[in-house]
Order: structure tokens, then C-alpha cells, then sequence
């Protein structure tokens, strides 16, 4: 229910996100307060590869509204800015899934 959905640029086949990353540590370039790691999307369907993009531009419009929906409730005698930022937190997933999509890579 709360996974995000992506359809493969190459077969057309949906598959969740969470699904398609593949993360491989590199404990040769890790320190101790930097861990490095590759991550890969690739279909379990075609076994091809494929670029996701949009992730930070949706986190960042998702922030950008609970900040001003939660701004706009300190100056307004009202509750509906309040209910619109903790709707916003509840279903981010679902408003990230409209903003993130797959390319061909």
C-alpha cells in the first residue's frame, strides 16, 4: 500500500522501488563515518538497468509544503494549514509516487 510504484522503461512491467534496488557495500573506500555503496536499479522482470529520477526534487516539494503548511498555522487563526501538513506527512509516499519516475539509462 505504501510502496512506490514504478513501471520498467523497458518491459513496461510495474515494480516497486524498494524492489528494484540493489545496494553493494565497498568497504575498501568506507571510513568510519562514511559508508560507500553502489546502488543499482534493475528489473527482476528484463534484468535490465534503468535511472530513477525525481526523488530528490519530490523530497524536496514535500518538505517545502509541510514547512509552509505548518508556517501558515502560526499566522492564521485556523486549522486547516494544520490538517494539510499532517495529511501531506501521512500520504508522502503516494505524493512522492506521482513525482518520481524511471528512465532508460
Amino acid at each position: 500500500m505504501f510502496r512506490t510504484l514504478l513501471e520498467c522503461p523497458h518491459c513496461k512491467w510495474r515494480i516497486a522501488l524498494e524492489d528494484a534496488r540493489t545496494e553493494i557495500p565497498q568497504p575498501e573506500l568506507s571510513t568510519t563515518w562514511k559508508k560507500v555503496q553502489l546502488v543499482y536499479t534493475i528489473c527482476p522482470e528484463c534484468r535490465r538497468d534503468f535511472r530513477v529520477t525525481g526523488e530528490r526534487r519530490a523530497a524536496a516539494i514535500l518538505l517545502m509544503a509541510v514547512l509552509a503548511s505548518l508556517l501558515a498555522a502560526n499566522f492564521m487563526d485556523s486549522w486547516w494549514p494544520l490538517v494539510l501538513g499532517s495529511s501531506l506527512l501521512l500520504l508522502q509516499n503516494k505524493v512522492k509516487q506521482l513525482l518520481i519516475r524511471a528512465e532508460h539509462a
